[in-house]
């Protein structure tokens, strides 16, 4: 295979590259020899006189086997560049390529072509030392690897020894450098954090006592037991309780336990050090067996609607965690585990005054006064005729479709001064300070504000 050549183009006069003088001085001497009766051309340009530095280097790397200088022109209305001179800084001859003629350099130029030569060798030597440097320390770093794995497994060792799995004799027979189980030979497998050794096999013994596990999805990722546990955070690892697969702690819905209180509320800062009900605990897999399963055994986790439920600080609430004062809204669309008071004072929880049935906040089965938060009864007791004392009938503004008791709704129905519609207090603005504003609405007023009304 041949040797590839290497470049250093001088084409332009304004780089402040630190050969281009020399090879600026060597290109005029070169045309001023060969030329006499016509000035030399004045500097380098990518069009005209472009100048490279070409060489090879031998198989050690660590010198230049072979130095040229190329003095190429540019041909007339082609944008193309031929060279006209060579020069071997090895040899220090010129071969006109134009005559095919050889001639040795000029001596005024000897010293500025064994400078440029250098510099080539400067930049070989300099690439060959630091690629030294490079394999030494990748061969440093290798060794050392290689004495931790060392001692790691003649701790391996040591330890089967004292478990009986193993005898001294075994152990001393063994190689330090082997990367296989002593006891049945398969390929050792080790944590990503503590590096701790044990057998990939499943059914030795010895990773059933020292057990690696690693997820299913990620065959890289692998920490033994006592690693899987971070203070602070979740496992690294979890099992999915359905397929009983090792997943990567991201892939995972997870509880961390309702908080266990002697007394006071069971709200808590997430930075609190609590006692809980259990340890962060795995939820199924989002396989579609997995989710079906635990669907119909009653076993998957569930999102609570409280915002500042503990569970926030996880992902989802287990079946062991949700409390007898957990409320789904007949809505379908809310539900909290128990993890707080309900009444509606505290949490937004709307109680109906006739059945007693709670809603959601945003629940449509029931409505509540904007202004005075008072709540009519929901849509089956209205539906049933339900008679309840200081029953208020309500009122949905056309514009901004909120709910206003009849307390709270003017006596007078007001109207949009631009689009003549009903509207309510609510989404009712004054245009001016006059003894007679005009009203507007909220869809108005957006179309004023942003230009779009014309009259």
């Amino acid at each position: 295979m041949a040797e590839s050549w290497n470049n250093i183009i001088f084409d332009d006069p304004t780089s402040g590259h630190s050969m281009l003088p020399q090879v600026v001085q060597v290109m005029q001497c070169i045309y001023t020899t060969v030329h006499p009766e016509h000035p030399p051309p004045f500097t380098v340009d990518c069009w005209w006189h472009s100048l490279s530095l070409s060489y090879q280097v031998e198989e050690s790397g660590r010198e230049p086997s072979v130095v040229i200088l190329n003095l190429r022109e540019g041909e007339s209305d082609y944008p193309n560049m031929d060279t006209h001179f060579m020069i071997n800084l090895n040899t220090m001859r010129v071969h006109d390529k134009f005559q095919d003629h050889r001639f040795p350099v000029p001596q005024e130029i000897l010293s500025v072509l064994g400078q440029l030569r250098e510099y080539v060798r400067s930049i070989v030597r300099g690439r060959w030392e630091k690629e030294e440097v490079r394999k030494r320390e990748t061969a440093r770093h290798l060794e050392q690897a290689r004495e931790e794995q060392r001692n790691r497994v003649q701790t391996f060792c040591r330890w089967l020894v004292e478990k009986g799995l193993i005898i001294d004799n075994d152990a001393s027979h063994f190689s330090s450098d082997s990367l296989h189980c002593p006891v049945c030979s398969a390929k050792q497998t080790s944590c990503n954090m503590c590096r701790v050794i044990s057998c990939s096999n499943s059914d030795c013994k010895v990773s059933s006592i020292i057990p690696i596990v690693h997820c299913s999805n990620h065959q890289t990722r692998k920490f033994c037991t006592s690693c899987l546990e971070r203070p602070g955070s979740l496992p690294r690892l979890g099992r999915c309780p359905t397929c009983a697969y090792w997943f990567c702690s991201t892939e995972l819905q997870w509880c961390i336990g309702r908080p266990v209180y002697n007394d006071g509320p069971e709200l808590s800062s997430p930075n609190t050090d609590l006692t809980r009900l259990h340890s962060a605990r795995p939820l199924p897999c989002q396989s579609i067996a997995c989710k079906d399963n635990s669907r119909e055994s009653g076993k998957n986790g569930r999102r609570c609607s409280n915002t500042h439920c503990w569970s926030r600080v996880g992902t989802a609430t287990c079946p062991d965690c949700i409390t007898q004062d957990s409320f789904a809204c007949p809505c379908g669309k809310y539900w909290t585990c128990g993890c707080g008071s309900q009444a509606s004072s505290t949490s937004g929880i709307l109680t109906c005054p006739g059945c007693h049935r709670r809603f959601c906040p945003s629940c449509a089965y029931i409505g509540v006064c904007e202004l005075c938060e008072h709540v009519e009864p929901c849509r089956d007791c209205i539906r049933n005729g339900k008679s309840v004392e200081g029953e208020h009938t309500m009122f949905q503004c056309q514009s901004c479709r909120g709910l206003l008791c009849e307390t709270c709704t003017d006596i007078d129905e007001k109207f949009c001064c631009r689009c003549d519609q009903s509207i309510c207090k609510l989404c009712a603005h004054e245009e001016d300070d006059s003894d007679y504003p005009d009203i507007v609405c909220d869809k108005c007023r957006e179309d004023m504000a942003c230009g779009d009304y014309y009259f």
